[in-house]
């Protein structure tokens, strides 16, 4: 018995695939495959990029804090600076305010599921197998930036070691 004669439809037309040459079933075959993959790696993207956005420190919702004031005190080398910020809000939080306010400048790059963590901060640049690492009120800091959430009065210093 002949493929095109057992894999009829019920209309009584042959199944298009066995009508096709080796090659062109081949092609086509190549062509699902190619757009399935394709499917497959766009949704992944897609859900790495909004697994980012909603770890990502800087699009936390700063705007449902309590409005009670926090003062920070941060030491960068030589330089003390005073931070105003709210209660409950990160020291990630806290630095962007300062940075947007001209107050310091700090960069570095944030790690899904880890956080954020500091390269350069004022005039101290992580390099040569030196790290900028923080202190609160003379203790190394346990977690990151984005995780810390600051009391009133802390003293944060940062270092390079």
């Amino acid at each position: 018995m002949n493929a095109t004669r057992v894999l009829n439809d019920s209309l009584g037309r042959s199944f298009f695939i066995y009508n096709m040459t080796k090659k062109q079933r081949i092609i086509f075959i190549s062509g699902l495959v190619i757009i399935l993959l394709f499917l497959v790696f766009y949704q992944a993207q897609k859900n790495i990029s909004q697994n980012i956005l909603s770890t990502n420190p800087s699009t936390s919702d700063t705007n449902k804090l309590p409005m009670s004031n926090v003062s920070l005190v941060v030491e960068i080398g030589d330089t003390k600076i005073n931070i105003p910020t709210t209660t409950g809000g990160s020291l990630y939080s806290a630095l962007t305010s300062a940075q947007q306010n001209n107050q310091i400048t700090f960069s570095g790059k944030n790690y899904p599921g880890l956080g954020f963590f500091v390269t350069d901060i004022g005039s101290l640049h992580s390099r040569n197998g030196k790290n900028l690492i923080y202190y609160v009120n003379g203790k190394e800091a346990t977690v990151g930036v984005s995780s810390f959430i600051p009391q009133n009065g802390d003293v944060i210093v940062w270092k390079l070691q």
